[in-house]
């Protein structure tokens, strides 16, 4: 790397690696895993927090531990770094609740610049306000999220909207991804607006020169496209041998219940190499129905298919987060519990991600290995598993793709797996 700098992502669901290969994603916190995470060579270190599913004083609680354990560890670090808050693209999450948590603990940092463009996905920003395929990104299915909708595409005013007015939205500047920072007041926060890669590559470019030549450290919360300019990493897609040798028949878990999830699952229902096996969301004790849903699985696994755990596509306002995780934890357990050997897995969805990785597999660490397709990261555990080995999984964000897209991860996965 031309500054050799590390840059330390707090990242609010799995998924947000999904431009990047090659470097760590921490699930467990400790002051010994965070020592080692940034003693890695790599340029990124991955702390995946979740916090997109959490409620605001978890999110409190989760991230001062954290700060509070990385800022001894930064008082003699001998690398120059930065500090990304990567969030959705879409513009869920909690902002600005992360950014005054990081920056007490971690700060005090120049200014803020807002940077929410995901070129891949068709996430641009222009003239301050954010677009979804070219059109203002409130009106998609993603702006009526029943815990972080939004009613304006224009990031000054969402910002203020956000904040409770804490953040003035006449004085959030608007700036070109090539313009410079220097004349950007402490404190201030700055939407960055970014059509391309290349522009995200020089907005990256101008954070490096502040920080190694001028001084100035900004916080950046972000989408994952600008990690690729301020890692120096292009992006990657993996191929066959990049893969590990396979052992079997893999498993798609999807818990994304966005409207695109539901079109992608009907799609790849269709797909004569895959069943489907439905978890109802509606039912209080799971062990009067999941020991049917195994048999189920194991006996679609023995026909060399592949099985597809879905939760009921029903409407699900109302399901606290709390909720949502349990749901999660519920289906990771059931899918796990089909036991050794599986190819890959597919995990659709964040919170599904997380769960499944976390408290399924119990893993503290994974190594990242790189794109599947554009936006899909496949990950194995670091080390290798007791049971699991390194079993290859695909963290499917919910809001990523076309309808297509899962069918077409699936159909790379199992081309692979037929051709071992």
């Amino acid at each position: 790397m031309e500054h050799n700098i590390k840059i330390i992502v707090f990242d609010d669901d799995p998924t947000g690696s999904q431009t990047v290969h090659g470097c760590s994603l921490l699930l467990n916190f400790s002051s010994s895993n965070l020592a080692a995470g940034l003693a890695d060579p790599s340029a990124l270190l991955f702390l995946i927090t979740n916090s997109r599913a959490l409620e605001p004083e978890q999110v409190r609680d989760q991230l001062q531990l954290i700060c509070a354990r990385l800022k001894p560890l930064l008082e003699n670090y001998q690398r120059p770094w930065l500090v990304v808050s990567r969030g959705d693209s879409t513009l869920r999450g909690h902002t600005p609740l992360e950014q005054e948590l990081i920056s007490a603990g971690l700060g005090p940092f120049h200014a803020n610049l807002l940077v929410p463009a995901f070129p891949q996905g068709g996430r641009t920003t222009e003239a301050g306000s954010h677009l979804l395929h070219g059109k203002p990104v409130h009106l998609s299915a993603f702006a009526a999220d029943q815990r972080f909708g939004y009613q304006t595409s224009v990031l000054s005013d969402w910002l203020a909207t956000k904040s409770a007015g804490r953040i003035n939205a006449a004085q959030v500047a608007i700036l070109k991804a090539n313009q410079p920072l220097a004349d950007l007041a402490v404190g201030q926060w700055a939407v960055i607006d970014a059509h391309t890669p290349e522009d995200l590559d020089e907005l990256a470019k101008t954070l490096r020169f502040e920080l190694i030549d001028g001084g100035r450290r900004h916080f950046c919360q972000s989408a994952a496209s600008l990690l690729n300019g301020l890692a120096e990493l292009k992006p990657r897609l993996l191929s066959k041998a990049d893969l590990p040798p396979c052992r079997g028949p893999g498993l798609v878990i999807v818990g994304s219940h966005v409207p695109l999830a539901d079109q992608q699952l009907e799609l790849l229902l269709a797909e004569p190499g895959c069943r489907g096996v439905e978890y109802p969301v509606d039912q209080p004790a799971a062990t009067d129905f999941e020991p049917l849903l195994l048999t189920k699985l194991q006996s679609i696994r023995s026909q060399g298919l592949t099985p597809v755990l879905f939760s009921s596509r029903g409407e699900r306002r109302g399901f606290s987060p709390a909720q949502q995780q349990q749901l999660a934890l519920r289906m990771a357990k059931l899918a796990l519990s089909l036991g050794p050997p599986l190819g890959f897995v597919i995990a659709k969805g964040g919170t599904t991600s997380f769960t499944l990785l976390h408290a399924g597999l119990g893993l503290d660490r994974l190594q990242l290995l790189g794109q599947l397709l554009p936006g899909l990261s496949l990950v194995q555990p670091q080390p290798h598993h007791p049971i699991w080995g390194d079993l290859p999984i695909v963290t499917f964000p919910g809001n990523l793709g076309d309808a297509t897209s899962l069918r077409q991860c699936w159909q790379l996965l199992e081309a692979w797996r037929l051709d071992c």
